[in-house]
């Protein structure tokens, strides 16, 4: 059997294979720790000549069902690592700079355990803003700790008004439940939120 990795509500990547003895992960264990670059190498810091900047733009509260088991619990391999569960996405409401609307329901997130034993968030949903625009977000990153994620959100969106969502990059952060300050719409008791904070790289 899978074992697997499950928080009371249903936290957005949390439900991810410890080991597989039926699958191709073998031994591998999970990321526990966060990842950290080696140290600087001797001498003078180098210096930077494009310093990167963040600016936050959006914060976005996704709501999901209860997870559904992908096949037999078993052996969950796919072409990518070991895949036990999906969260479909039920709705939500999206906010930032020159931007809101809700969170479309269908889509969902699809975390996938890597061979190397690093788990992935991999989401792909719809925003729809409050003028009727569509936009499709893919929202995919590492998870380096129990409730650390760090994510790399691309927006395909059409014409020019949000034409920026395109021409950016962006970094994101998952933050699990939702802060109690944050009003959050109402999906009925199995449904369970978290905050994804937007930030563009300038």
């Amino acid at each position: 059997m899978t074992i697997s990795r499950r928080s009371a509500l249903g936290l957005i990547g949390a439900s991810l294979p410890l080991a597989g003895s039926a699958t191709r992960l073998g031994a591998v264990t999970p990321n526990t720790r966060e990842p950290a670059a080696p140290p600087m190498p001797a001498g003078p810091a180098p210096k930077i000549f494009d310093s990167v900047g963040l600016e936050w733009v959006m914060n976005i509260l996704p709501f999901c069902t209860e997870p559904e088991v992908m096949g037999d619990p078993a052996d969950q391999t796919s072409a990518d690592g070991d895949r036990d569960v999906l969260w479909p996405i039920v709705g939500g409401t999206f906010y930032g700079r020159g931007i809101k609307g809700t969170v479309v329901p269908g889509g969902g997130d699809f975390p996938v355990t890597r061979p190397d034993g690093v788990q992935i968030i991999d989401a792909l949903y719809r925003l729809r803003t409050d003028d009727g625009t569509q936009i499709i977000i893919h929202n995919k990153g590492p998870r380096y700790t129990d409730d650390k994620f760090r994510l790399l959100p691309t927006f395909n969106v059409p014409g020019k008004k949000y034409a920026w969502l395109r021409e950016s990059a962006f970094v994101a952060t998952l933050t699990y439940p939702v802060p109690p300050e944050i009003p959050v719409p109402d999906f009925g008791p199995k449904a369970n939120g978290r905050l994804i904070q937007v930030f563009r790289l300038t």
